[in-house]
């Protein structure tokens, strides 16, 4: 399971915390929840996801980050992934996403 939350709030950016493994279910409605309130802030541009803790990713995971990228983009704000290690950064090379959620939007 998952765990998510928002560590960092800077003038037009939050960062999100995320630990355990992102899999078997998609996630994005619940992760969306704890963003809802920074994205609907137009104050805030870019929406860091720091990856670093996150054990496992499967495709659900990856799912999940793809959607919550288009739900960004879809309100003019930028999202970002950083921090990604081992099995996770391998599957996100492997599904050709990385270099996308790297860059943002």
């Amino acid at each position: 399971m998952v765990q998510y939350r928002i560590t960092e709030r800077a003038e037009n950016s939050v960062l999100l915390a995320l630990s355990g493994e992102l899999a078997n279910h998609f996630w994005s409605d619940h992760i969306r929840k704890v963003l809802d309130e920074d994205l609907a802030n137009d104050g805030i541009g870019l929406i860091r996801v720091d990856l670093s803790g996150v054990s496992f990713l499967d495709s659900y995971g990856v799912a999940t980050l793809v959607a919550l990228l288009k739900e960004s983009q879809d309100r003019g704000k930028s999202f970002v992934i950083e921090g990604a290690e081992g099995q996770v950064l391998e599957k996100l090379g492997v599904t050709g996403v990385l270099k996308v959620l790297q860059k943002g939007a």
